[in-house]
Formats: C-alpha cells, sequence, structure tokens
C-alpha cells in the first residue's frame, strides 16, 4: 500500500511538472512565442508602446500565474558601429544606417562627457547624417530611437563613425516578467508586467506589486493561439 501511495504521488507531480511546461509556437497576429524545452523566443508588440516590438530569448519559469523568461544574449541583427578616418579635422560625421545600409532618418545622436553627460545632440537628416565640431570633451556616443536598438561606444579623435541600426527593442541579460492564464493546451493569454524585473528583491512582493499596479491600469491582456503543425499529403 505503501509503495502504491508513493508511485501515485510520483506520477501525480510528473503531470504537475508536465502542465507547467508549453511547447511549440504561439501567436497573436505578427507576435509570437515559441517554446523549445525550457527555451522560449519571443516577438511582442503593444506593450512597451503604440508601434515597438521587443524582441528577446532565454530560459522560462512558470511561478504560478507569472512567466519569468531569463533572457540571454541576442543572437540576431544588433546595432553596430564601425569608424574611418574622419572626411575633415574640424567635424566629426555620425551617419546612421539600416541593416541594409540605406539611410535612417530621425535617430537621436549624443555626444556625452566619460561621465555620461549630454554635450551636444542632433537628429539624423534625410542622409541619415548628424555631424558634431566640439571634440574637446567628447568621450562617448549614443545613438537612439524608439522602435531601434540602442547603442553607446567611446569616441576617438579624428574619426568618423558608421552606426548600422537594427530595428527592434532587443531585451537581453534582463529578467521579463509576464502575468499568464493559461487557458487550455492551446492558448493562453499575458500581460507585460516589466522587461527589467529586479530578481535581488523579494520576489514574491515584487510581483504582487507589479500585478496591483498592472490591475489599476486597465492593461489589455494578449492572447496567444498554438499553432498546429501543417501535414502534407
Amino acid at each position: 500500500m505503501k509503495k502504491i501511495l508513493i508511485l501515485s504521488l510520483l506520477l501525480l507531480s510528473q503531470m504537475v511538472a508536465s502542465a507547467q511546461q508549453l511547447e511549440g509556437v504561439y501567436k497573436n497576429g505578427n507576435d509570437s512565442i515559441i517554446f523549445m524545452g525550457d527555451k522560449v523566443s519571443f516577438r511582442i508588440t503593444g506593450f512597451a508602446g503604440l508601434s515597438t516590438v521587443q524582441v528577446g530569448e532565454g530560459s522560462y519559469e512558470l511561478i504560478e500565474n507569472f512567466m519569468l523568461i531569463n533572457t540571454t544574449d541576442y543572437p540576431g541583427h544588433k546595432t553596430s558601429y564601425s569608424s574611418q578616418d574622419a572626411i575633415s579635422e574640424d567635424t566629426c560625421r555620425v551617419r546612421v544606417v539600416s541593416i541594409d545600409n540605406y539611410p535612417v532618418q530621425g535617430i537621436l545622436v549624443e555626444s556625452k562627457n566619460s561621465s555620461g553627460k549630454v554635450l551636444n545632440a542632433g537628429v539624423t537628416d534625410s542622409n541619415g547624417s548628424v555631424i558634431f565640431t566640439d571634440f574637446d570633451k567628447i568621450g562617448k556616443i549614443t545613438a537612439f530611437a524608439m522602435g531601434y536598438h540602442p547603442i553607446t561606444f567611446d569616441f576617438s579623435m579624428g574619426k568618423d563613425y558608421i552606426i548600422k541600426i537594427a530595428e527592434n527593442d532587443i531585451i537581453e541579460n534582463r529578467t521579463v516578467a509576464f502575468r499568464i492564464n493559461i487557458i487550455d493546451d492551446k492558448s493562453f493569454s499575458i500581460l507585460l508586467l516589466s522587461d527589467d524585473l529586479k530578481t535581488n528583491k523579494d520576489l514574491e512582493k515584487e510581483l504582487t506589486k507589479l500585478n496591483k499596479r498592472a490591475s489599476k491600469s486597465n492593461l489589455i491582456e494578449k492572447r496567444f493561439t498554438k499553432e498546429l503543425p501543417i501535414f502534407i499529403r
């Protein structure tokens, strides 16, 4: 009798553990969340901004009605930069282009001192360019805009820069927290609570606080449905 009870408990625990694992591709329009074992990648919109796409991947865990994603380095396109000898010794030209090398207009480019204080700023023109003329105190260059992956790098005198900017808000090496409601084995709804959860705090208390804040804001959850495999005869 004791052995039967132990086996029953083990079977029950395995069933609970299995129920807490998601697998496959879940979609909501162009948004997607893909589960592979304990790994997950996501592309979501509508939480951080009207048109901002947030992407990331990492490991995940389900804690009651919350899902935490511990993101790692993002393997897709990220913003990068290169330098070349300045065309003019009196100016520093920063040119921002897309991944496909087309100029990108409307990107905010800032020059900063070594402490991070903004010295000058400009918005890229139709050629994707911003020009700085005062170099004495510049220590870093930053480029960012909503819907793009930002970058900050060290400035060197006598150099011009080309920034190849990547679209999307890339989340990496941070913990993302969602409230999740698993509806059935083919669908669930989620609400983004934080894209930078501080896990060094009291986790239960922090999640409860974020959940209450989201409830007061009347934010709308997004429902994701599992894509079934297509069988070809």
